[in-house]
């Protein structure tokens, strides 16, 4: 008869070693879990083999078992003995009791003290109440960033920290009670400042060092929290011998660890030779010829998750090396820089420092580029590495690059030559990947990858009541009035024909297809919105939109429009009435959510626009399936006016902490959150009806970080995204083929290849510099807008001589207007123009220097006159109005 123990152990799975569930026996008659099945035949494809004997699975088909028998007596087995798993503390395979506070698995030998971590917890907290007001908010602000373990090791690392820390008191106190006073004779400090690393003492390092040692032993020797992998080590070459690479690396198989790495010994070398010659010199030391790095992340969100990644990296005194830059620090960048090594900056901040002359590319010797995929065409990082190039041009000093992607892309073209033309805008000529063979089988085996990433294609619902009657009826009758037909367009059509007809009767001042244009683009893109969203949110976007520009005195055409939107709203409102079923895309993602939620899991849908993951998360929270489930659903936008449904960047941070916490379990997010975010509980990501190019099928997959994650695609059966969809996973295998293609060609080959594209970059450069420089010379000489007046309604407002240039923004300071348009004087409101048929949006209020308000013009709200022209000129953005305006 089999002991217990023997018992236990035909119950654990012998590839995740926990607790067999949906069990399968292989043909070898051992057994396995079936989503441990599924990952082994995804990850190894040919190669899969049992992890028990070691026989191979040659012939099993993916997600289909049904060949293989289900074994009776392990699932009775499993029916049985339901107390039985691995202690989440010992590791032991063993009966286990769960605990009631944090769900983890204990056995009897650990249950007690875990249980006792809890209760030291709330001890603590109790203790908490003694300190003072401060301390006590440091304590909590902690609670945010932390999980309750997580929270309880730090009290814990805390605790045994000042145990240590704390000297015997070395003073003597003196009581009278005669004179009822007490003396505190001298003392010296009670407490032991954390020990600084004496890098003088530190064995000198060479690149070899790194490059030819064992993981552990380069973890010793670079001092840092984890072993790294051999290929990161590998990946480390370029950049320990100071040559610019571009490390391409799956999502999770630690692109920036190997970054960091390079940047750690950079950093050592650099304090052994400064320490060397503070030594030798009586010159305090002020921070210059120390190392200096900056990491550039493409968005805000991304400053915090990667300078903390980089605290594994350095952590010896990592508070004065890392620094974040996420406030307007403007000028005091110069001395953060004397007080820092390594500064973590958004993309377009960084940019935005080097033109004001805050930083200064030369005296940086890194600059570490995330998502470096981008670096093409007016992006911000293609933008900054022109301004490299022309430091390397003009024989000036320039930084060591190391550049991260996961997937460089095809921009359209052949995916082979857009990475050599990626590398010669990054300057790259060393590419680092993962080498086949046992390369490939170590980040397999140390990364997790999506079980699956299925398309869901959902039918198309053909009647409709609501887009019916707003689209034969209401739509079509303000177009008749307009002389417009509409019936024969599709929707990409019409949308373009109704901006041209916009743009043309605003420069021909036709107030009547003016409001009728308005009208009708703001009912095409509440049809986009009500294909994916409930109704009842789209109706409140609509009357949101159309009230903003709602004039106090309207005309009688608008009169019409007006009478139209409100038949459409009693019509609405009927059809809410009835509660009318779900749509079936809607039905399905809830369906999705629920199957797939488990136990401390986390979710990511991705989505469209802003208004969709504001309108979903509604929608969503109010979901009785959801709320059952206790799913808590939050969302996360990019930065910029709350008008527009962005959220702040501290309010973007306090949303991922919330998500990485568990606090909310479920995201909604626009793709602010497709490329970088981390968050190892993410089990499944649905995208909703949001395809964009192959990067973002590639990214969006890697947000599913958690063991056996798995992804989806909801779309409309054949419709634009579904083949958008399938055009992106054929350019992915491109993008894997321009890969072996580089390796095929050689190191050699391929700089010569990027040394082409870089002499043509270089002639594009000084090309575009000499036309700039021609430009600025004929921009100072041209006259200014004669006269600017309102798009909509041709109400004069200024003229150009009255522009000033505020930084970016364009103000206007003529007296004149201020008595025309009666701005409100408090920052970030919005004036509008001061004709009444009107009422549109002209600009906001802003804060000058000396505290007074200054009026920043919105260009999408102007026509300008200029010279002898009669037509009006319409602009999107103040970059193209080429009349000379006097900085302020």
């Amino acid at each position: 008869m089999d002991s217990p123990s023997q018992i236990y152990q035909s119950l654990r799975c012998q590839k995740c070693e926990r607790r067999l569930k949906n069990p399968l026996e292989l043909k070898c008659k051992h057994v396995i879990c079936r989503d441990c099945l599924e990952t082994v035949l995804r990850n190894h494809r040919t190669n899969a083999r049992c992890s028990t004997c070691n026989q191979s699975f040659g012939d099993y088909q993916i997600e289909n078992y049904s060949y293989l028998q289900p074994n009776h007596y392990i699932s009775r087995l499993l029916s049985t003995f339901t107390d039985v798993n691995q202690c989440e503390t010992c590791k032991q395979f063993t009966t286990v009791k769960q605990c009631s506070q944090c769900s983890n698995d204990q056995c009897d030998a650990c249950y007690d003290k875990h249980v006792e971590t809890h209760r030291q917890i709330k001890k603590q907290s109790n203790k908490n109440s003694d300190l003072p007001k401060e301390e006590i908010e440091i304590l909590e602000s902690m609670k945010s960033y932390l999980n309750e373990k997580e929270f309880e090791d730090f009290i814990q690392v805390a605790r045994d920290y000042l145990d240590n820390a704390i000297l015997k008191e070395n003073q003597t106190i003196i009581s009278s009670e005669n004179y009822r006073s007490t003396t505190n004779m001298e003392k010296k400090s009670i407490w032991l400042e954390p020990e600084i690393y004496d890098w003088s003492k530190h064995e000198k390092l060479t690149e070899y060092d790194i490059i030819n040692n064992k993981p552990e032993r380069v973890q010793r020797l670079l001092r840092l929290d984890f072993i790294p992998r051999f290929y990161q080590i590998r990946m480390t070459r370029a950049g320990l011998i100071k040559k610019n690479s571009l490390i391409c690396l799956q999502t999770g198989a630690g692109k920036t660890f190997i970054a960091g790495m390079v940047a750690k010994f950079l950093h050592i070398l650099s304090l052994q030779k400064f320490n060397n010659t503070s030594a030798s010199s009586a010159t305090p030391s002020n921070g210059v010829g120390r190392f200096k790095a900056v990491f550039l992340v493409p968005i805000k969100a991304l400053v915090a998750q990667q300078c903390t990644a980089f605290r594994k990296v350095f952590i010896d005194q990592p508070d004065s090396i890392l620094k974040q830059i996420d406030a307007q620090v403007g000028e005091r960048f110069k001395d953060l820089y004397q007080q820092f090594d390594i500064f973590f900056f958004t993309v377009q901040k960084f940019a935005n420092f080097v033109e004001a002359k805050h930083a200064d590319l030369t005296k940086f010797d890194l600059i570490i580029i995330d998502e470096c995929h981008h670096c093409y065409d007016n992006h911000p990082i293609n933008s900054l590495m022109r301004q490299y190039h022309r430091l390397r041009l003009s024989s000036c000093n320039i930084p060591q690059i190391i550049a991260l992607t996961a997937s460089v892309g095809t921009n359209k073209k052949d995916a082979f030559e857009h990475l050599v033309h990626l590398c010669a805008n990054l300057d790259c000529f060393e590419v680092c990947a993962v080498e086949r063979g046992a390369e490939e089988d170590e980040v397999r085996n140390s990364t997790n990858t999506p079980l699956s990433d299925t398309i869901l294609t959902i039918s198309k619902e053909e009647y409709d009541p609501i887009v019916l009657k707003l689209k034969n009826d209401v739509m079509k009758s303000i177009a008749s009035r307009l002389a417009y037909d509409i019936s024969i367009m599709d929707n990409q059509r019409l949308e373009n024909f109704l901006i041209v007809e916009h743009q043309n009767a605003c420069k021909r001042n036709d107030r009547d297809a003016i409001i009728g244009c308005d009208y009708l683009l703001k009912f095409y893109r509440f049809l986009l919105y009500y294909d994916d969203l409930p109704l009842e949110q789209c109706i409140k976007w609509l009357e949101e939109a159309l009230q903003e520009s709602m004039p106090s005195a309207p005309t009688t055409f608008d009169k019409f429009c007006q009478r139209k939107l409100e038949e459409f709203h009693e019509f609405a409102a009927i059809q809410v009435s009835f509660s009318a079923p779900v749509k079936a895309k809607l039905a399905k993602l809830v369906e999705m959510i629920v199957n797939l939620h488990t136990l401390n899991c986390r979710g990511l849908i991705l989505v469209r626009t802003k208004f969709h993951a504001v309108a979903l998360e509604e929608f969503l929270n109010k979901n009785p399936k959801l709320i059952e489930r206790q799913i808590s659903v939050g969302y996360l936008t990019g930065q910029g006016s709350a008008e527009d449904l962005s959220l702040p960047g501290g309010q973007q941070a306090t949303v991922l902490n919330q998500f990485r916490k568990g606090t909310k379990n479920l995201l909604v997010a626009t793709d602010v959150a497709q490329e970088g975010l981390d968050v190892a509980e993410c089990s499944y990501v649905i995208r909703y009806e949001f395809v964009s190019n192959e990067i973002g099928t590639v990214q969006s997959r890697g947000r599913a970080r958690a063991a056996q994650s798995k992804c989806f695609l909801i779309t409309e059966a054949l419709s634009v995204n579904y083949q958008r969809e399938l055009e992106n996973r054929q350019k992915e295998e491109e993008m894997k083929e321009a890969i072996n293609d580089w390796r095929e060609r050689g190191p050699n080959e391929f700089r010569m290849l990027v040394l082409k594209e870089q002499n043509e970059l270089f002639k594009d450069i000084l090309k575009n510099d000499t036309q700039q420089t021609t430009s600025k010379l004929s921009q100072s000489n041209q006259d200014t807008a004669k006269e600017i007046r309102c798009r909509f309604c041709d109400t004069h407002l200024c003229k150009g001589s009255s522009l000033r240039l505020q930084g970016t923004t364009v103000i206007c300071v003529d007296p004149a207007f201020e008595l025309l348009v009666k701005p409100p004087k408090t920052v970030a409101e919005k004036f509008v123009c001061p004709n009444k048929t009107c009422h549109k949006e002209l600009g906001g209020v802003i804060l000058l220097p000396r505290y007074t308000p200054g009026y920043a013009l919105q260009i999408t709200s102007l026509k300008f006159l200029i010279g002898d022209e009669k037509t009006p000129r319409l602009f999107k953005k103040w970059s193209q109005y080429q009349g000379y305006i006097e900085p302020l």
